[in-house]
């Protein structure tokens, strides 16, 4: 295959504006202006119909890049991602060995803690695959405070994104030139969009203004589950 090809796999279950594809879709314009043909697929949305499953392997095997980009769950991946990567496994094995180049994979991870390092577990779990699944691992790139961006494009969401466009820059710049992505681009994603201090001031903001939304403001300390003293 001469031509490079790289395919986004978004992992958020949000049909739109979701965090995950204004990361993702940043990275593949920047790959598309580097000379990659670009695509896209949202996987629930593509697993949820008859031919599905098909579509995907047909989308991974015609791809040099497979990019996912997802948010973290539960220190792992939304089950719908879960269930692509377990189609695609048995898929790529021995491509080498068909006469073909392995593909290669980026991930990109996302969370609403502030601490980057929170996405360690589900990275690791997306090099796993990449391993066992005959992909050529390129590396991945942690997002801790991911709300911050609240799925607005990267081009239009100012400052705060100013280090993410950095990373993402570099990543493809590095990919493009056949290499992994670069330490630099990872400590960049890494690091605090804001103070600590000031997103969970934000978090507790809107955390608030939620339950005033609902009409639970009142019940935000309830301990419905709280075993009752039965000393006295």
């Amino acid at each position: 295959m001469s031509e490079k090809r790289a395919l986004l796999l978004v992992g958020s279950p949000k049909v739109q504006g979701s965090t995950s594809e204004a990361l993702g879709s940043y990275l593949l314009g920047r790959l598309g202006a580097l000379g990659f043909a670009t695509a896209s697929l949202h996987v629930g949305r593509l697993l949820r119909t008859p031919d599905g499953a098909q579509s995907l392997r047909r989308e991974v095997a015609c791809s040099t890049l497979v990019v996912i980009s997802t948010p973290l769950y539960v220190d792992s991946l939304p089950a719908p991602l879960t269930a692509a990567l377990e189609i695609l496994a048995p898929g790529m094995a021995g491509a080498d060995g068909a006469g073909r180049e392995r593909p290669g994979l980026l991930a990109i991870v996302n969370s609403g803690f502030p601490e980057a390092h929170q996405n360690d577990t589900a990275l690791a779990i997306c090099r796993l695959f990449a391993r066992q699944a005959g992909f050529r691992w390129l590396g991945g790139l942690p997002l801790g405070g991911g709300e911050v961006v609240g799925g607005r494009p990267l081009e239009k969401a100012g400052g705060v994104a100013r280090l993410l466009r950095q990373a993402l820059n570099l990543a493809a710049e590095s990919i493009a030139a056949g290499a992994e992505v670069p330490a630099e681009a990872v400590r960049l994603m890494a690091r605090p969009l804001v103070p600590r201090w000031l997103y969970i001031l934000i978090g507790e903001m809107g955390w608030r203004r939620l339950a005033r939304r609902n009409g639970v403001r009142r019940m935000l300390r309830a301990r419905p589950y709280e075993e009752a003293d039965i000393s006295e």
